[in-house]
């Protein structure tokens, strides 16, 4: 192209706005030729640089814009959606925190949310690539879960700081399920035919044992209460060299409150 005709196309296009098909609109701040066009989005501002065929196809995208359940954006960086495992544990974690549909279904879920940092995909797959457990499987071949509960008894946010990657069966082994058990203690069950409460507990290698039936709610729930200490150290115990040391020691130090 000659120079005359590379300046007539740069004066052509500089300050042109562009309507993109997901991302709203951008303006082009600068034309080095037609596989080299600088656009700047409005909302939120980002500067990319791009093709003019794929700016005139609408195909130009916003890696800031947050198009994953209105919070999550691809961000700026080397990581991209195709990394399938990762990516999916992120649209995984906003789903449960942000999707209205989500909530309805799994209503425990409503006031969770996902830290200001992991918004951006990009620093959750650094931060996911970076833990000793990210790619583990258990001794089923099942790949370890992303937990935010453990190191931290009752967290509702997902972060770096509070969730860690675990095999399945200890992600299971502190869940509380307040709405099947009614309105008695965690492991405690009220039988109308002797009107006593019985309590229960299940045991890594010996399954579900019975821990007898008492008077007052409050009875059962000591025995419950010690009985499930020992359950959680010895599984704690088998995956000692399996997770890490900070999941370990969480998990001896768990305490079973009355109203778990």
């Amino acid at each position: 192209m000659s120079k005359s005709g590379f300046e007539k196309n740069k004066l052509l296009f500089m300050g042109k706005e562009f309507e993109t098909n997901i991302c709203g609109k951008c303006v082009v701040i600068n034309y080095e030729g037609f596989d080299k066009v600088t656009v700047k989005f409005y909302d939120p501002e980002h500067v990319k640089v791009c093709t003019l065929s794929s700016l005139e196809g609408g195909w130009v995208y916003n890696p800031m814009k947050p198009l994953v359940v209105g919070k999550g954006y691809l961000g700026d960086g080397k990581y991209v959606s195709t990394e399938t495992k990762v990516y999916h544990l992120w649209k995984g974690i906003l789903t449960r925190a942000y999707d209205s549909g989500f909530h309805k279904k799994y209503k425990t879920y409503k006031d969770v949310e996902v830290c200001e940092e992991w918004l951006n995909f990009q620093n959750f797959a650094e931060w996911c690539y970076g833990q000793k457990f990210f790619d583990a499987k258990d001794d089923k071949g099942r790949s370890y879960h992303l937990d935010k509960d453990i190191l931290v008894k009752g967290n509702r946010v997902y972060s770096p700081n509070t969730c860690c990657f675990v095999p399945a069966e200890i992600n299971s082994l502190v869940v509380v399920n307040k709405r099947r058990r009614g309105d008695t203690p965690i492991g405690v069950y009220y039988v109308k035919r002797n009107r006593k409460y019985t309590t229960q507990c299940c045991f890594k290698g010996y399954g579900l044992k019975y821990l007898g039936s008492y008077s007052t709610p409050e009875e059962a729930f000591q025995v419950y209460k010690e009985a499930k200490k020992v359950s959680i150290k010895l599984v704690a115990d088998q995956w000692k060299s399996k997770i890490e040391d900070k999941v370990y020691q969480s998990l001896l130090n768990w305490e079973i409150t009355f109203d778990d």
